[in-house]
């Protein structure tokens, strides 16, 4: 039994070992300590528990990041340069390198780690400049990507009692249901609806998750964002057309992707580090925070940037959605009567507040056979 315990003991001092290797300080390993306490020490617990301290994002890594006493720039250096080893490829994308850490593999959009994440990024870069300060400002930019992944595969995958035949807005809506979060439609989606030549009306709409919070430290408003296609449902992201290399790293050669593709790479998602003001409260210090950080951005992927020069930003330019009402009063206007809809519908929000185009359908009279006036705000499948 003695030997057992030894046996243990001597392990547990070669995980310490390892993990001050890989940049973790003596406060974080003391934590990891801590976190072995609540369980029997065994093989089978020491595995579970260091296999925990390597993915990035998780109850226990996060646990480590707080009690480390590392500066908030420390920690994102920590994050990305000694366990994900994130680099900037030739084409200027970011790609993780690690074949010790990775980002958990199902994260739910309510995890702590990104609110507490976007935090060490607002006190990191506090300044004018932004991310645009220097080259570890340059790949958080780049890193917002990764982090957009993991929540729309969350939800992509996220079951409930959903029908098989559900789409990506419906499995979001379930998800936002049954946890109690309040979705955000009023936010702006001009650069999410990016089209060659002018546009006819938009496609895409933008929800963000949660709509607001008035926390002071690791404030989660309109932080995670998710673009849909309002016809279909379904999410527009990069991430469904970047292919895998054999090496696992993402092919970002601009060359190896038609015009089609770089639609979706356009009018992508893109993880808030900012707090964008939407139509909701903002602390004073954060009411830059938006601009600085996310709208002045250091320079784009190869392939992002190509995709963002062909796919242009439309104006003039109105959001069709401000509500779940908008999206199932716009699928009822017929596609050959929808250009001139949008004309009119931009007219109006020139002179007067834009509501959704529900409203807008509703107020005018003519085309009241498509608005929507029940009072579910919940949408059904396609």
């Amino acid at each position: 039994m003695m030997n057992d315990e030894a046996a243990l003991n001597r392990r547990l001092d070669r995980q310490i070992r390892i993990l001050v290797g890989q940049g973790w300080s003596g406060p974080a390993c003391r934590a990891y300590q801590h976190a072995l306490q609540r369980g029997l020490l065994t093989n089978r617990w020491l595995n579970a528990t260091f296999h925990q301290a390597h993915l990035v994002g998780s109850p226990l890594y996060v646990r480590m990041l707080r009690a480390s006493r590392l500066t908030a720039r420390q920690q994102l250096t920590l994050i990305l340069d000694y366990h994900l080893r994130a680099r900037v490829d030739r084409n200027g994308f970011l790609q993780l390198l690690s074949h010790d850490y990775q980002l958990v593999p199902a994260m739910s959009p309510l995890s702590p780690f990104y609110a507490y994440f976007r935090q060490l990024v607002r006190d990191a870069y506090p300044g004018p400049l932004g991310l645009r300060a220097d080259e570890l400002g340059h790949r958080l930019h780049l890193f917002r990507a990764y982090l957009d992944r993991q929540a729309i595969t969350y939800v992509r995958a996220y079951q409930a009692d959903l029908p098989s035949n559900a789409r990506d807005l419906d499995r979001l809506c379930q998800f936002a249901h049954d946890h109690h979060v309040v979705l955000d439609f009023q936010t702006a989606a001009a650069y999410h609806n990016r089209q060659h030549g002018p546009i006819a009306y938009p496609q895409n709409m933008k929800v963000q998750l949660r709509r607001n919070s008035y926390a002071r430290r690791a404030n989660p408003a309109r932080m995670i964002e998710f673009i849909v296609d309002i016809d279909t449902g379904d999410f527009i992201s990069e991430w469904h057309v970047y292919r895998s290399r054999p090496d696992g790293t993402v092919d970002a050669d601009p060359r190896h992707y038609t015009v089609a593709d770089l639609y979706q790479v356009a009018n992508t998602e893109s993880f808030n580090y900012g707090i964008p003001h939407g139509g909701y409260f903002v602390w004073p210090r954060d009411r830059q925070s938006h601009r600085r950080l996310d709208i002045d951005q250091p320079p784009d992927s190869r392939i992002r940037a190509r995709a963002k020069r062909y796919w242009k930003t439309p104006h003039p330019y109105a959001d069709l959605v401000k509500g779940p009402r908008d999206v199932q009063a716009w699928r009822r206007v017929p596609t050959s009567i929808r250009a001139q809809r949008y004309a009119a519908f931009v007219n109006d929000v020139q002179t007067n507040r834009n509501r959704g185009i529900n409203h807008f359908l509703l107020k005018n009279s003519r085309y009241r056979c498509y608005h929507v006036g029940c009072r579910c705000d919940r949408i059904g499948p396609s």
